[in-house]
């Protein structure tokens, strides 16, 4: 099967892959300039990562955001030294039972958080992706936290396309992950990312297509020319039955983003022009149509 199909998107005339462009904006950031650029250049797929607007609205903020407007409300107050401590053992208590209620308030978070991304980018597909730091994205959450929002967001209401689930977390929190996603019917993307080297691709790509993956994600940092050879050596090489997305980062790798279809990798990334990269070497969907009718 090959990713179009396993997303359920149209036929394609050519032998293109499929384009995705990632959204990155943040919590001051509006999706209305994003969803008119979107329309005007129709890219197949949206990656919404998450990772740039989620954590602004993590538990610890939230719970800071309340605490810091009771503390301004308290200094406002011409109040006794005992009325003052009072006051804040009161505060004490709401945080526990801030704390008690969260869980019922990070649910209604992201279920807003997804529906305002829906309903503003339309009919676009779009795969759902928090990105770790650690994994070249934003996101600060422990895994805990990520497996959660991630988990949230699939039972949100909304049905994404596919979810992206990095190779690197928590193995019992990545099935759990897994196992949601399966349930309501959303294919899963199992990434790995190395914004360092270029390890061994073509072990990464035997070893991700042995989880329960529905499409192998590799990306990976080339220091040299070869780096970018051996990737594209190594998915021609793939005889994976999922379908594989590979890719070299940085300017060295940015002809794999280009040409990496020859070789058998089914989707690049390419941004909005005049937006924002999401991970180095990534052109525009103009350069990239533009080098693709030369």
């Amino acid at each position: 099967m090959t990713l179009r199909e396993l997303f359920k998107l149209p036929k394609s005339i050519n032998e293109k892959p499929l384009i995705a462009v990632p959204l990155t904006l943040g919590p001051n950031d509006k999706l209305t300039p994003f969803a008119k650029k979107l329309q005007e250049q129709n890219p197949d797929i949206v990656e919404w990562r998450a990772d740039y607007i989620a954590d602004d609205f993590s538990q610890a903020v939230m719970w800071q955001q309340v605490k810091a407007g009771a503390q301004a409300e308290l200094a406002q107050k011409d109040v006794s030294a005992m009325t003052e401590a009072k006051m804040l053992s009161e505060m004490d208590n709401a945080r526990q039972e801030f704390d008690a209620t969260w869980p019922v308030m990070n649910m209604q978070i992201i279920k807003e958080l997804t529906a305002s991304v829906f309903n503003t980018i339309g009919s676009f597909p779009i795969i759902l992706t928090y990105r770790t730091q650690a994994q070249g994205g934003q996101g600060e959450m422990t895994s805990v936290e990520y497996a959660t929002f991630i988990v949230a967001a699939l039972r949100s209401g909304f049905h994404f396309t596919a979810v992206d689930v990095e190779y690197t977390l928590d193995s019992e929190l990545r099935d759990k992950v897994i196992d949601v996603a399966h349930e309501l019917g959303v294919p899963v993307i199992i990434s790995y990312h190395d914004f360092n080297q270029t390890p061994d691709v073509s072990a990464l790509i035997a070893d991700i297509s042995k989880m329960p993956a529905d499409v192998v994600k590799i990306a990976v940092m080339p220091n040299k020319e070869q780096d970018v050879t051996d990737l594209l050596q190594a998915t021609r090489a793939a005889t994976i039955q999922q379908p594989l997305i590979t890719m070299s980062m940085g300017a060295i790798g940015q002809r794999s983003r280009v040409e990496g279809y020859k070789f058998g990798s089914e989707l690049t990334f390419a941004t909005l022009d005049g937006l924002p990269v999401s991970a180095p070497g990534q052109v525009t969907i103009s350069e990239l149509l533009a080098t693709w009718t030369k």
